[in-house]
């Protein structure tokens, strides 16, 4: 990027010293042999002009790869959750009317007044690894059931190992909550696995985030964050698996962290 920003920055220069050059040059030229004289002022002006033209210039070149944060959901009246399909390129709905089979529940409520459980399930009568779906209920009732597009592992692919648990539970405020889910790492290791975000407020639930995602970078508790690669083809090539400057250069970065009650994205090259 500064090397970019140097070639830009130097061919604007040079632009504007010809520009000078070939105006002095056209006054020299014009008229008659005699040698012109250009007013001080005209000259002050021109350059203040190429200046703030490249001043201009460089903001727009500073500009390239800026990392625009945005908001994954949005908080809409009586705990209301609007998910973004920006975000849930892999969802794919209920795909199948086959029975399932509950393997675990969870207690994952966050205060006194509300009862929040999680309960993972799927299509095989006993859990090996795996599992294809997950519901989350408040106070009895059924308020979330949501299929993976690929199997559902445990989380240790979006905490860089730092966990094996079936599920990751970030607080957001006192009422509120995300759950993540982390996908099963298929064949040699060139598929990246799958990260589901659910949030949950009192009686609702949505899902929020559900895409391809392999961190590299973990951070737990009140600050929550982790950053990702979508693309970790030839990773699995060399042991130990390492996370080098060129792999990640390579690729388009992605950081989802919690602020607040929200959890923001953004993602840079």
């Amino acid at each position: 990027m500064e090397r970019i920003k140097k070639l830009i920055n130097a061919k604007f220069i040079r632009q504007a010293n010809a520009y000078h050059s070939r105006e002095t040059l056209q006054a020299i030229r014009s008229n008659s042999p005699k040698k012109q004289n250009i007013p001080l002022s005209q000259i002050l002006t021109d350059k203040l002009r190429a200046s703030i033209f490249i001043f201009f210039l460089l903001g727009i070149t500073c500009s390239i790869g800026a990392q625009t944060e945005e908001n994954i959901f949005e908080w809409q009246a009586n705990n209301e959750i609007a998910a973004k399909n920006e975000f849930l390129p892999l969802y794919r709905g209920k795909y199948s009317n086959d029975p399932t089979y509950v393997y675990k529940e969870y207690d994952v409520s966050i205060n006194n007044q509300d009862s929040h459980k999680l309960k993972i399930k799927g299509f095989d009568k006993t859990m090996s690894k795996t599992f294809d779906a997950f519901e989350i209920y408040h106070n009895g009732k059924r308020i979330l059931e949501y299929f993976s597009s690929d199997l559902l592992y445990d989380v240790r692919y979006i905490t860089v190992e730092a966990s094996e648990a079936y599920y990751l539970k970030v607080p957001l405020s006192d009422d509120s909550f995300a759950l993540l889910f982390g996908g099963w790492l298929f064949g040699s290791g060139d598929e990246t696995t799958e990260m589901i975000i659910a949030v949950v407020s009192g009686d609702k639930a949505k899902v929020v985030f559900d895409d391809y995602a392999y961190a590299y970078k973990y951070t737990p508790g009140e600050n929550f964050a982790i950053e990702y690669v979508d693309d970790i083809n030839g990773l699995y090539d060399n042991a130990p698996i390492v996370f080098s400057d060129s792999f990640l250069k390579a690729r388009t970065k992605h950081k989802i962290w919690k602020e607040g009650n929200m959890l923001k994205y953004k993602s840079w090259k």
